[in-house]
């Protein structure tokens, strides 16, 4: 194909690319540290340059370009973290080739000790940055426009995975450099391989479920021992901090009677019912990877008749759907097993949301509609809410597909309802002494 020479468009889109500030809505000299994260969340240099290498570009005429975004109360976007496993603002990350061994040029901003001043340590474009990543060069930031300027001469297609206004299509045409390069977005070939998790990733998945245990269990305890939700938010958010997670992977939802039907009450303010039901549905993390997980437990310690029978109909709902799980299904096929169970015990009325999602660096994870693979990682967590009753039970674990059918990883958090009791009856007396001492936050 016969190559233009530099227009006054080529320059124009440089001057853009270099400077970010327009197309790219984040402030690149705030660019927080990785420093912090937890070294073994951290996937090993060989894993991301795999993800990097899976990306099928045909070759060195296709160009992904991944932007970091973030800033203060921003996230950095999951898609630059899946392919460098760096979590900092502003960065850049240009791919191109065709093979394991493509060219994965990452750009950061230099070390600023004004900016370490008010937000800490952050990484520099160093030797120690690319051995971290396993990418073929790291650049500073302010290189981009020359390297960019050599690089998209040769360029036919452009992927690119902008962050926040910058993703939409009508911003698009401020990338183009010449009439026939093709733009189009990068989760056409990102997020199909995000929806597979490595070994690694399923282990990172394993750490966070685990967390999450740990904190149901401590939510749990204090069911009948104090009044507010909010009490067991923090209790439940306490938990995984002390464990290690950088934060909640997704906001709590934590409710009591009628607010065990709402299904993302995420207020977590009302009272603690006796009597009632208490709905925790969390997730803690480990690195960027985060767990979600639902249990439902009665708040005095004691299933009514009632409730026992709603329990017994939803876990017999999800084993269904957790036996509808192998290579060939779909996200519908868990639902509707799931769904034939608590239909046919009458109460499909009130079950007014689907059974399944993937799950992995998103609560909701990425990726399109399509048959499962081995690898895929997904919850199943069907649910009963009766809001005249204030009777709401959900129970959700989260399984990964296998060759032959499914594993559940969550299998180390008990699930039937005699545990349920025990993880609040078992801990009156052990909580009850410094509860009647120190009764609100301290009590926690």
């Amino acid at each position: 194909m016969k190559r233009s020479s530099i227009s006054w468009k080529l320059r124009w889109a440089i001057l853009l690319l270099s400077s970010w500030g327009g197309l790219f809505p984040c402030d690149i000299q705030a660019i927080s540290s990785d420093l912090s994260r937890e070294a073994d969340a951290r996937p090993p240099a060989e894993e991301l340059k795999s993800r990097r290498g899976r990306l099928q570009l045909k070759d060195s005429s296709e160009m992904v370009i991944v932007e970091a975004g973030g800033g203060e109360g921003v996230e950095v976007t999951r898609d630059f973290e899946y392919l460098t496993g760096l979590h900092v603002w502003g960065g850049i990350l240009i791919v191109s080739g065709a093979s394991l061994e493509n060219e994965s040029v990452l750009f950061l901003p230099k070390k600023d000790p004004d900016f370490e001043l008010w937000h800490g340590p952050r990484l520099a474009p160093d030797e120690s940055t690319q051995g971290l990543t396993g990418v073929s060069s790291i650049q500073p930031l302010s290189q981009i426009s020359e390297w960019l300027e050599n690089k998209l001469k040769t360029t036919e297609t452009v992927f690119h995975s902008l962050p926040g206004e910058a993703s939409q299509p009508a911003n698009w045409d401020r990338l183009k450099i010449r009439d026939d390069v093709q733009l189009r977005s990068a989760k056409t070939l990102l997020h199909p391989h995000r929806q597979i998790k490595s070994d690694w990733e399923q282990q990172q998945m394993i750490h966070a479920i685990r967390r999450t245990h740990q904190g149901l269990q401590a939510g749990a305890a204090l069911a009948s021992q104090v009044k507010n939700e909010c009490e067991i938010e923090a209790a439940i958010e306490a938990r995984f901090r002390s464990q290690g997670s950088m934060a909640p992977g997704f906001p709590s939802i934590v409710g009591s009677g009628n607010n065990s039907c709402i299904l993302h009450w995420q207020k977590n303010n009302g009272p603690l019912v006796m009597g009632s039901v208490l709905l925790m549905d969390v997730g803690a993390r480990s690195g960027p990877y985060t767990a979600d997980i639902t249990r439902t437990v009665p708040v005095s310690g004691q299933w009514t008749e009632r409730q026992k029978e709603i329990y017994a109909v939803v876990l017999a709902a999800q084993k269904a759907g957790m036996e509808a799980v192998k290579p060939g299904a779909t996200i519908g096929s868990i639902d509707a097993a799931a769904r034939a169970v608590i239909r046919e015990a009458g109460y499909e009325e009130y079950f007014p949301h689907g059974t399944s999602h993937h799950v992995g660096l998103d609560v909701h994870d990425v990726g399109p509609r399509r048959a499962f693979q081995p690898g895929m990682v997904v919850t199943v967590e069907p649910g009963i809410y009766i809001a005249e009753e204030q009777l709401g039970i959900r129970i959700e674990d989260i399984v990964v597909v296998t060759e032959t059918g499914f594993e559940i990883l969550s299998a180390m958090i008990p699930r039937d309802a005699e545990t349920m009791e025990k993880w609040v009856s078992a801990q009156k007396k052990k909580s009850a002494e410094p509860v009647e001492k120190k009764r609100g936050v301290e009590s926690l």
